[in-house]
């Protein structure tokens, strides 16, 4: 089989052999069959294209292989692990991607895992952030970011990742068979949507189920059962489970169980982690800036963006999971503080952007001598930002630059609560704010408007842990058997693709430990 890449099209003209022949030279017959690998927009130039990278079967591939662009490789599929002996029914707590996917894994090869998660079922919890989002009431147990399929479910679906590993296609092709388009399997850039995701979640949900799995919602962890630096179960708010074997898949915001574990002596360190605030701009302008004259294609969904800078400080500033034709949300999970997230539907319809704009936070900037210190930091910015009602703080970016006071918006924010007019310097500290007015100079030379027709929305503080909960190279807590620190909250990802590939691995590595 060939891999043949960087095969151009126009936007309106669907692959198919007769291309893929003029790109090999070779008659379409040739061609016997082909699969799309990737697919990218290209729209650094006047005309506008799409192109792939395919792999495909052709007859007398050798004549081919010192062409530009081709290589022989064949597409690799992910295949579940092998199984060995018995084990002991496992233990998945949180029912994030991480969780979801471990779950999966081990229903797939027949462990029949019990998972437990804090917050509420996927319908339930729509119900309760609603009402959150119209009213301002708070569930600290269902909402944004906890209950069935993370911070994630509500989000824009983003399933881009920076990792290579065939684990992505496992994720991606489950997606597809609960309810996802097939087209996410070769996107540079897919994303799903709120709306296709919250049945997506639920279908797995009932896969796992149907595989003998069992999920209890509204459990959360309260303490590990440890006899000699070995689990040998759990207590949870409804009661007690006998287990041997736990993967921690617990999100960054679950500050409280990792609180928990670190009293327990489980070994948890620092590290550097992000925050900042929202961006919003009128849609049309970055579809401007993307696309030029073909702004507005039927065939061109809303442009997304990614931005980074590196200050004279030594700080990285960067855009994070930019929502087009979004809308920013209020996600907190702790009473009087604010964290703000983006989340966009499947048709990305919304008249607004929205991005995170966020500063590295190296240790140095809150280590106090705790390995805890990170959410110290991240509740105290929290608070900082919190408004009653959960109202929140917003400045037009021409008046953060100018260090004046915003007296009305220069476009309609979409949050759906109250914004309060803020300088949104008294947020955050003097390097962090350095680090702004610098990244937000460049950013305009790159899209011309940025500061101009921008405006800023905080709290942004929960892209990433500030903690790592130390695993050894099988996976396992290196300071209690049994435990296998997975996903995003222990520190080990960073996005929904990421987590559900770490929540596979640390299945497979369960797995292997009874080979």
């Amino acid at each position: 089989m060939l891999k043949i890449s960087q095969i151009k099209t126009r936007l309106d003209q669907p692959l198919n052999k007769e291309i893929i022949a003029r790109k090999l030279k070779c008659r379409e017959e040739d061609i016997l069959s082909f699969t799309i690998d990737r697919q990218s927009l290209d729209s650094r130039f006047d005309e506008i294209s799409y192109v792939y990278s395919v792999y495909a079967e052709v007859k007398n591939e050798v004549k081919y292989l010192k062409r530009k662009d081709v290589l022989q490789a064949e597409k690799e599929d992910y295949d579940l692990p092998s199984t060995g002996a018995e084990m002991p029914r496992p233990l998945i707590v949180g029912f994030g991607p991480a969780g979801m996917f471990a779950g999966l894994i081990l229903a797939e090869c027949g462990y029949k895992p019990l998972i437990i998660e804090r917050g509420k079922a996927v319908e339930e919890r729509v119900r309760d952030i609603e009402l959150f989002f119209r009213e301002g009431v708070l569930d600290q147990e269902s909402n944004i970011q906890y209950g069935e399929g993370g911070a994630g479910t509500f989000s824009d679906g983003k399933l881009t990742t920076r990792i290579k590993n065939v684990r992505i296609q496992k994720v991606l092709q489950e997606f597809v068979e609960a309810g996802a388009e097939k087209e996410i399997l070769y996107q540079a850039m897919p994303h799903i949507g709120t709306d296709i995701l919250r049945r997506i979640v639920r279908n797995i949900r009932e896969k796992i189920i149907r595989l003998g799995g069992e999920i209890r919602f509204n459990t959360r962890l309260e303490q590990l059962i440890i006899q000699n630096q070995r689990i040998v179960g759990v207590s949870t708010s409804q009661g007690i489970i006998d287990c041997t074997d736990v993967l921690l898949c617990t999100g960054h915001s679950a500050r409280d169980t990792y609180q928990m574990l670190y009293d327990q002596g489980i070994e948890i360190i620092q590290k550097d982690f992000a925050a900042g605030f929202r961006v919003e701009h009128p849609q049309y302008m970055v579809d401007q800036n993307q696309y030029g004259k073909y702004a507005g294609h039927p065939l061109l969904g809303p442009a997304s963006y990614r931005l980074t800078h590196t200050t004279s400080n030594h700080r990285g500033v960067y855009s994070f999971c930019m929502c087009p034709g979004g809308i920013v949300v209020p996600s907190p999970v702790i009473a009087d503080t604010l964290v703000v997230n983006g989340m966009s539907y499947s048709d990305r319809g919304g008249d607004n952007a929205n991005s995170a704009i966020l500063v590295q936070i190296p240790t140095g900037d809150f280590d106090h001598g705790h390995p805890l210190d990170g959410f110290i930091f991240q509740e105290q910015l929290e608070r900082n930002a919190y408004y009653p009602g959960y109202a929140a703080p917003a400045q037009n970016i021409t008046d953060y630059i100018n260090r004046q006071r915003t007296s009305s918006l220069v476009i309609p924010s979409s949050y759906p609560r109250d914004t309060v007019f803020t300088d949104m310097h008294d947020l955050f500290t003097e390097e962090m704010n350095l680090s702004f007015h610098e990244a937000f100079i460049n950013f305009d030379h790159k899209i011309p408007g940025f500061i101009q027709k921008g405006i800023m929305i905080g709290m942004e503080s929960r892209s990433s842990s500030p903690i790592r909960m130390v695993r050894s190279n099988d996976g396992m807590c290196v300071s209690c058997a049994g435990l296998f620190p997975c996903g995003e909250g222990p520190g080990y990802a960073g996005g929904i693709v990421s987590s559900a590939v770490d929540g596979i691995k640390q299945a497979e590595n369960l797995i292997h430990r009874y080979l």
